[in-house]
This record gives C-alpha cells, structure tokens and sequence, in this order.
C-alpha cells in the first residue's frame, strides 16, 4: 500500500481534456470526497465548503461561461490575481507555457490554435465535475493554507480512484454565474476550482506534464 501512495505523487499530472460522454458516478466523487476531508487543518477547523457541479448543472455553467466569454465580459475573481512574480518564479512559468504549446503544436503566431485553447479552457476541458472550494470571507490565510492541503488532498484521492483533474482558474472566472447556479451564498469567497474527468488518452491537450524543480534547488537541509 505505501509503494501505491508513494506511486501517485509522481504519476498525477494536470489533464486539459476530458471524455464529455463518461460521467463520474457518484459514488466516486463521493469516495473521493470522504478521503480528501481527512486533511489536516489549523486545531481541526476545517476551513473549507465545497460545491460540486455535475450533469445538467455544469452545463448550464459552461454555456454561461462561453456567453460571458464571448461578449467579452471581464473576469471579477473574489481573489485577485498576481500582477506580477519575482523573476526566478516567472521563469517557471514561462518555461512551462513554451513546453505546453510545443507539446500542443501551437504556434506563437497561430491566432486560431490558440483561440481555441482559450476556448478549451472557458469549456472546463469538457470535465464531467467541477469542484469549487471556498472559504468564509473573515477567515485568514492560514485556512487559505488549509484549503490548498485540502486540494492537494482531493486531487491525490482521485487518481486514486481512477478520475483525473487540472485546478483551473479558469472555473472560477466568473463568480457571479458559479454563486447563481450552486447557490453559494455571499459570506463565502471563491478561492479556487478543480475540473474532474476520465482523461481522453493520446489526445494532443494531454501529452504535457509539467517540470519540477530538483530537490537541491528547492529544498535546503541544515544540520
């Protein structure tokens, strides 16, 4: 068993394309659920409330995402998005960026192809189940530290279950839509979304996985 838990750190990775035709049961994503609330949290508060769109639901939001898309509605996160990284961190991402549209085959100059990545991305890569994890508006970052355990959690417990998934902030784009059709209420803020699936193997949007950097660079042993 600890070979097979050790085994999912490096075999998950982010995919960006979902079979739309095979549903998750619910079972499942609750079994993928129930194993992700066991993570740890600040004197076990649990931080986080979870609203999970399935079926007709997540339809629903994703023809209201490419509507507001279309009529080139400004994304209004709850959280606002970094302006700006320190250089060595941009560096990570730029690099991987150049990696995944090699992998995809996309062109700088390819206007088309990357409209419609862009538009695969607003489609929450026909994901069959979208996760969106919020947290109550006067809690502090240490529960918005809980709630990235949590993630990590509930990502790792659907590769084991057999689900894949990408966190995308895309999902979370538009949070009057998401508060509409999931009744989230107002005291809650929307601190980020998975997209969950059974992957379309071989498809072009699921050959890239991500680099890391190496133990020596990130990690700093002193005795």
């Amino acid at each position: 068993m600890s070979e097979e838990r050790e085994n999912l750190f490096q075999s998950r990775k982010s995919y960006r394309r979902f079979d739309k035709n095979r549903p998750i049961p619910q079972d499942t994503l609750e079994n993928m659920l129930t194993d992700a609330l066991r993570a740890p949290s600040w004197s076990n508060t649990q931080p986080w409330e979870v609203f999970v769109a399935t079926g007709d639901i997540l339809s629903e939001i994703k023809e209201a995402y490419i509507a507001a898309y279309e009529n080139s509605e400004q994304p209004n996160t709850d959280v606002p998005v970094p302006q700006e990284w320190p250089e060595y961190i941009q560096d990570r991402s730029n690099r991987n960026g150049m990696s995944m549209f090699k992998s995809l085959g996309i062109d700088r100059n390819d206007s088309v192809a990357r409209e419609n990545n862009k538009r695969n991305n607003i489609e929450m890569f026909d994901g069959t189940a979208l996760a969106i994890i919020c947290q109550e508006r006067t809690l502090t970052e240490w529960s918005t530290m809980d709630l990235g355990t949590f993630a990590g959690y509930l990502m790792l417990s659907a590769e084991h279950h057999g689900v894949q998934s990408v966190p995308a902030y895309n999902s979370i784009l538009y949070p009057h839509i998401l508060r509409e059709k999931l009744s989230i209420p107002d005291h809650l803020i929307l601190r980020s979304g998975i997209v969950f699936g059974y992957a379309l193997e071989g498809h072009p949007y699921n050959k890239h996985k991500s680099g890391r950097e190496p133990l020596h660079k990130m990690v700093h042993f002193v005795k």
